[in-house]
């Protein structure tokens, strides 16, 4: 196996809305809150009354980056938990349905498994809603760690930050992993979660890892600046998105850009994943840096021109070969 992602394993349930709902609601745009498990109930339960159309698939932000290395035909294999229940078992169908490896996919006997409203409003934005439940509780005593030491990669979201159980567990995987020669990716994941939890984001990055994701806001977040030569302390190479914008890359001894692809956005939903997932995939294969960012950019700008955080299975490969012979 070539890589394995840690993170929240959640159902998204997503819903095409109008800014109006949303300010109904009283939620603000663009951000990711998290919800007690009454909350994120209430929440659904209005949406459901207003009969918005509602299309659910497994989610979470390592799951959507891992699904879609997976449909590069990268070996691939996941990390979390969830619940013996119907979101449960969608989410180890949808896996298992795109040759991922859920061994590591532990299955809680009680609580609920975990879910992510996604709210899609009119300008593509989306703004999210989770509701961890049992995923919040992975230990790293559950985990067969010889599975994961037979890889080449740990890619983590740093939503896992937000609880004790996966928090620890994060830490411990870093360690063997640096212990193991296996290389480490972070994904920052949202500006919220770098604002209120940066050291501890940087304690596990004492001794630097390999790969950070983020976007430009995250980076500002992390560095207090728009300069970002601070993330330089943490990793060998740093990919920081920004739209429309060029991606920046960080390598240890230069900066760079790779310019992005136009698209007509419909579902900014899952971009940064798609991006991840496409990175990761060229890495797996060998490819520079620059190619495999290149080839992220290409893949997100298709992502975020449909609903849902990830592209019907058969569309990576169809994108993958239309890349090559770009």
């Amino acid at each position: 196996m070539k890589v394995i992602g840690f993170g929240a394993a959640l159902v998204d349930k997503q819903f095409l809305i109008k800014d109006d709902a949303l300010n109904a609601l009283g939620i603000e745009k663009g951000l990711m809150t998290l919800n007690s498990e009454e909350e994120q109930n209430e929440l659904l339960t209005f949406l459901q009354d207003q009969n918005y159309d509602q299309i659910s698939s497994c989610g979470g932000s390592a799951t959507n980056s891992i699904y879609a290395a997976a449909a590069l035909g990268t070996s691939s294999g996941f990390i979390g938990k969830v619940a013996q229940d119907e979101d449960g078992e969608i989410y180890n169908t949808d896996l298992k349905n795109n040759n991922i490896e859920i061994s590591n996919c532990i299955t809680s006997s009680n609580g609920k498994t975990g879910n992510c409203i996604v709210l899609i409003t009119p300008d593509a934005e989306r703004t999210m809603n989770t509701y961890l439940g049992v995923s919040s509780e992975t230990k790293f005593s559950e985990i067969n760690f010889q599975q994961v030491s037979a890889t080449n990669l740990l890619f983590i979201e740093a939503y896992v930050v937000t609880s004790l159980d996966t928090k620890d567990t994060a830490k411990k995987l870093i360690k063997s992993c640096h212990e193991s020669n296996i290389k480490i990716a972070l994904s920052l994941s949202d500006p919220g979660i770098v604002a209120g939890f940066k050291d501890e984001l940087k304690s596990w990055m004492n001794v630097k890892i390999d790969y950070v994701f983020c976007n430009h806001e995250e980076a500002k977040t992390f560095c207090d600046a728009n300069e970002f030569d601070d993330l330089r302390n943490y990793a060998k190479t740093i990919f920081i998105t920004n739209g429309l914008n060029p991606t920046i890359v960080l390598e240890e001894d230069q900066t760079y850009e790779v310019s992005a692809y136009k698209a007509k956005a419909v579902d900014t939903n899952g971009a940064g994943d798609m991006f991840a997932g496409g990175v990761i995939h060229g890495l797996s294969e060998g490819w520079e840096n620059a190619e495999s960012v290149r080839f992220g950019n290409f893949l997100a700008s298709k992502g975020v021109a449909e609903i849902g955080p990830r592209l019907k299975k058969n569309k990576y490969m169809e994108y993958l070969k239309e890349f090559s012979k770009k």
